[in-house]
């Protein structure tokens, strides 16, 4: 209480404070609201440059809580792929690490590319999903790389020296991509099984106990039988895969979710999950390693919105541990499949996927253990 009151005094009244006049706080507002223009004019992007490239804002480490479901196929990825992957949110890629490029002469590997790879992926917080497989000429029973190998101890050293050479920075191994493809293996099942899976897998286990074997990573195309194939692959050798994946286009997302583990008609082939699970298989993680639409086919606004859709179902079904979107960039080969253009600019898919994944749980960063020596 003041010491006045307490007196028993009254305050004095206080005094009367002199206003300004009109015309003087009118110059005041017009003055304040122009310094405040400026200021926008100057820290405010134009549109013209808020357009040119989504950049969305930076993930705070903090927040990475939960691991990724969403990949992306990239082959041989740039340092320039990797911080497109990061800033979209992309907590996997799944690459090329094949035989015929890093042993193309028999006993001289050539480490620097991948070594260049696996660093940059791990600067990025990016787990990486290696491809083995494609024989150089040397180790192949056939004229060029998809030949099953002629001897499976030359499969087993490559393998080897593959995982023990990443031990601790790739944890996840495929053996072969597509093997049931005429394009990217000329063997049988029989072929792939006992002279690439189970030695391989074996070999990989004893360079690595920790990894893991993803697979058998087969093109979802009636004409190449994979269903026939799938059954085979489990039932002789599952316990040589940790990882049960897939590749599967289709013509919007709703029929590759049906062709994956929904209804089907009495002539078509069954779902996959059908198969899996006849086999006792239901237990393993699945993965989606292959999946995508063709912009110049369908327009890049479409193609956006069926990536989105892929992606909003992948969360609705558990099922489905991760998903890999074919591909990260467009290539001159198979042109229209990248959320990036060739020159590197932004297709709409790669915003819609960059806002959807950055509203779900945040990627997680993997540790950086030492380079080899």
């Amino acid at each position: 209480m003041p010491e006045s009151v307490m007196a028993g005094r009254r305050p004095s009244p206080p005094r009367a404070v002199r206003r300004p006049s009109s015309s003087y706080a009118a110059g005041i507002r017009i003055l304040a609201l122009t310094a405040l223009a400026l200021v926008a004019a100057l820290l405010l992007p134009t549109r013209q440059q808020a357009a040119a490239t989504f950049r969305p804002a930076p993930v705070p480490l903090q927040s990475q809580t939960k691991p990724s479901p969403f990949g992306v196929n990239a082959h041989i990825p740039s340092a320039g792929d990797f911080a497109a992957m990061s800033q979209a949110g992309f907590g996997w890629a799944r690459i090329d690490l094949t035989w015929d490029r890093i042993e193309p002469v028999r006993g001289e590997f050539d480490w620097a590319t991948v070594d260049r790879v696996v660093e940059e992926a791990q600067a990025s917080g990016i787990n990486l999903l290696g491809i083995l497989g494609y024989c150089p000429r040397w180790a192949a029973s056939g004229p060029d790389a998809y030949y099953p190998p002629r001897d499976t101890a030359l499969w087993k050293a490559y393998v080897t020296a593959m995982v023990t050479r990443y031990r601790g920075r790739i944890r996840y191994w495929s053996l072969w991509n597509e093997p049931n493809s005429h394009t990217f293996f000329r063997g049988s099942v029989e072929q792939y099984i006992h002279g690439v899976l189970i030695p391989g897998a074996r070999a990989a286990k004893a360079a690595d106990p920790d990894c893991r074997i993803v697979g058998p990573e087969l093109a979802h195309l009636n004409g190449a039988h994979w269903d026939t194939w799938l059954d085979r692959i489990l039932a002789e050798a599952g316990s040589s895969i940790d990882v049960i994946a897939m590749h599967c286009y289709e013509d919007d997302p709703a029929e590759v979710f049906r062709a994956l583990d929904g209804r089907r008609r009495p002539w078509e082939k069954p779902s996959v999950m059908r198969i899996i699970r006849d086999r006792g298989q239901a237990g393993k993680p699945f993965w989606l390693t292959e999946t995508g639409w063709r912009s110049n086919e369908i327009g890049e606004a479409k193609q956006a919105r069926y990536v989105l859709d892929l992606f909003r179902g992948v969360v609705g079904r558990p099922f489905i541990r991760k998903v890999f979107l074919f591909e990260l960039k467009d290539s001159k080969s198979l042109p229209g499949y990248g959320l990036l253009r060739l020159d590197g600019t932004q297709k709409p898919a790669y915003v819609e996927i960059t806002r959807f994944i950055r509203s779900q749980a945040i990627p997680e960063r993997i540790p950086r253990p030492p380079r080899p020596r």
